[in-house]
């Protein structure tokens, strides 16, 4: 219990009745006097009657507010002076002072005229004697553990429902963020409260869109021959996503459009079915062989009379060679493991021939005629039906379908090493 904050002072004053009022008066004439007992307690006699006046000889002086407690018994008068102390009450906030003499938290609620509603409290207790020193409290605040982040804490706030309390902790919510539990939901002392702050973000992407390949197929072409008629062209979309973070991590995505923009070129490939007459095999390769090489031979009998049996690399090297052969290269794709005429494992740098025109293992380096494309050095492992019976000189290995587009069909130069 709070001690009481109050001057007392017991003011003893032998009052006279009017029949010995004379021998007071006798006795006053030596003026009034003035002692203390053991509880020090102020005891003097005076012939005043009126309280004020009693006061005034015992020269206390009282504030507006202090209290006097008078009690007459027994011709005696006895006084107690209860001096007046401001109390301090806050409520919600707002400070107040009430003047007091003494009483308790109650009373002084009483002074402020606050009236308590019903999820309010006080501290101290209603039942709280007050002082000089006492500070009452009145508000509707509840202490709550909140998480953030991942990390709980304890906050106090304002009671009200769960929203209003994160709203008082400067959070700035809307919609998409996750809250439990409930908004809408009523506090209660020690409630847990998670929160989670929901964003979502579009992400624009383009993605090539793969082209697709007609097959035309044509009478007029004899059995065994294809060309590409139209390049395929990969074309375009636009893919919208909307990524979704919790507390600024990323924790998921969802594809919300997607938008072609530019429309694929179908590659159109056409192939032969004209069926011919076969000759010998035997007949028809060395009659093609023989061709071949004699154009061949003055192919490599003109270049070799206009600068020598050399030429330079893409890399810049000097490079000597025995002839060159120039004429239709095509490119062509098989499963990655696949075998070859010479049982070589099929890879890039290995080519199909006519080893009746390019014996098998020779070592060769092949490029475009107008130099704008090189496959550089290669080995003949291979052959084919365009091969022998040559509508190609070359057919050059690659590791995609694409990249056999991409090369198509141009005429090249193949340098048979030394």
């Amino acid at each position: 219990m709070a001690d009481k904050s109050f001057t007392k002072k017991a003011i003893a004053a032998a009052v006279l009745s009017a029949a010995m009022a004379v021998s007071f008066i006798t006795a006053s004439a030596l003026g009034d006097t003035t002692d203390t007992n053991a509880d020090n307690d102020t005891l003097f006699a005076t012939d005043a009657i009126h309280t004020d006046d009693i006061l005034e000889t015992a020269g206390i002086e009282l504030d507006g507010n202090d209290e006097v407690i008078r009690t007459d018994e027994n011709g005696a008068v006895s006084m107690t002076i209860l001096k007046a102390f401001d109390v301090t009450v806050i409520y919600n906030g707002q400070a107040y002072a009430v003047t007091m003499t003494k009483g308790t938290v109650a009373d002084a609620l009483k002074l402020a005229k606050i009236e308590l509603k019903k999820d309010e409290k006080v501290t101290p207790s209603l039942d709280t004697e007050v002082n000089k020193d006492t500070e009452i409290t009145v508000d509707n605040s509840v202490k709550v553990k909140v998480t953030f982040n991942g990390i709980q804490d304890t906050y106090t706030v304002p009671n009200g429902n769960v929203q209003q309390a994160l709203e008082s902790l400067g959070v700035k919510m809307d919609k998409f963020d996750k809250v439990a539990p409930k908004r809408s939901t009523k506090l209660t002392e020690g409630m847990e409260i998670s929160y989670t702050d929901v964003e979502y973000e579009k992400v624009t992407q383009t993605k090539a869109v793969k082209f697709k390949t007609k097959k035309v197929y044509k009478k007029n072409l004899k059995k065994g021959y294809k060309k590409i008629a139209t390049k395929g062209e990969l074309g375009e979309k636009t893919i919208v996503i909307r990524e979704i973070y919790h507390d600024g991590e990323l924790v998921d995505s969802e594809q919300i459009s997607s938008e072609i923009t530019k429309k694929p070129v179908t590659q159109v490939v056409l192939i032969g079915t004209k069926q011919v007459k076969k000759k010998s095999k035997k007949t028809a390769d060395k009659k093609t062989a023989e061709t071949q090489q004699e154009k061949a031979q003055n192919e490599t009998s003109e270049n070799t009379s206009a600068g020598g049996n050399t030429f330079t690399d893409s890399a810049g090297n000097t490079v000597s060679y025995s002839q060159v052969l120039t004429g239709s290269g095509t490119a062509y794709t098989a499963p990655a493991g696949s075998g070859t005429a010479t049982g070589v494992t099929v890879s890039v740098g290995c080519v199909a021939v006519n080893p009746y025109i390019i014996p098998y293992g020779s070592r060769l380096y092949i490029e475009s005629v107008d130099g704008s494309y090189v496959y550089g050095y290669a080995t003949a492992v291979d052959t084919g039906g365009a091969l022998m019976d040559g509508s190609a000189i070359v057919d050059l290995f690659m590791n995609t379908y694409d990249d056999c587009a991409v090369f198509g069909r141009r005429d090249v130069n193949v340098y048979v090493l030394n």
